[in-house]
């Protein structure tokens, strides 16, 4: 399966000129080269995820807004067991998206974080706001230097601009229903 650089940089392209910048522009919000802003909306070349976080950043959309088209009906069902899963940073965690997957305010999706614990992982930010309620098993969420543990019942809300990261320190999958809100 190949990169989709074509449709990605179509879309990093339209939502650029939504917002009405110019590359020049773009390429001083995020420090990546005016010439390499238009190879990637070319399709030219498959940016770096380091150089995806900088543009969802620069542009206030969630990253991987990049991947997916927006849905506009205004009422949508996902049923059991239809759930797209994805995995996108982390290679022990996935999400299955219970909602439409861009274009909206905030996202829905079950959170799977498999056992392993790796102070590697990189702590995220993006604007929005993001809560969640675990189903089973227990999280350390680590947000700016607090450390919190969750478990089966127990609920967190935290604002998403503050570097945060989610650690499965046990020896079961933990799982959560989360939600998070988009700043576009």
């Amino acid at each position: 399966m190949e990169f989709p650089k074509e449709e990605i940089g179509k879309r990093i392209r339209y939502l650029r000129r939504f917002q009405s910048l110019t590359s020049e522009e773009l390429a001083k919000l995020t420090g990546v080269s005016q010439s390499m802003i238009s190879q990637i909306e070319r399709g030219l070349v498959s940016p770096s995820l380091e150089t995806l976080w900088k543009l969802s950043h620069s542009l206030k959309v969630p990253v991987f807004s990049f991947f997916e088209t927006e849905e506009t009906n205004p009422v949508i069902i996902s049923r059991a067991g239809e759930a797209k899963t994805i995995r996108r940073i982390r290679p022990n965690v996935s999400y299955e998206v219970l909602s439409p997957p861009s274009g909206k305010q905030m996202s829905l999706f079950k959170m799977i974080v498999e056992p392993g614990e790796d102070l590697d992982t990189p702590f995220l930010f993006h604007g929005g706001e993001e809560c969640g309620m675990m189903l089973s098993g227990c999280l350390r969420v680590e947000v700016e230097g607090g450390s919190h543990t969750i478990c089966k019942g127990d609920s967190i809300y935290l604002d998403s601009s503050l570097p945060h990261r989610f650690i499965n320190a046990g020896d079961e999958n933990a799982v959560a229903v989360w939600t998070m809100t988009h700043s576009f």
